[in-house]
């Protein structure tokens, strides 16, 4: 059963490392399993402190991610992987974001 990763980025703390994790973590999702399903800037929210972003511009950083894998397991492999680890390490210091892993578990 699919897991999905979300990532809500909410500030940009360094846009020149950003741009590192940027062009490595596709490949590692990529080794296991997963796909990226959604990246985007542009999204309405309807509740709560969210703002849209935009693309390229530090001062409106928000952006939505989601991931799929296909399984938790698989999820949870690769965010632990030592080929994410120095790309997470990354992200964590270079940008302020919400991070969730969702099973896909059908009602």
């Amino acid at each position: 059963m699919a897991a999905y990763l979300i990532v809500h980025r909410q500030q940009i703390t360094d846009s020149e490392r950003l741009k590192q994790y940027a062009k490595g973590v596709d490949d590692t999702i990529a080794r296991y399993g997963g796909r990226t399903v959604v990246r985007s800037d542009e999204f309405v929210p309807l509740e709560g402190a969210w703002h849209t972003g935009r693309n390229r511009d530090d001062s409106l950083p928000e952006r939505i991610t989601v991931v799929e894998f296909p399984d938790m397991a698989a999820l949870k492999t690769w965010y632990n992987s030592r080929e994410y680890a120095p790309l997470k390490r990354i992200r964590q210091e270079a940008a302020v974001c919400d991070v969730a892993a969702v099973d896909g578990r059908r009602p």
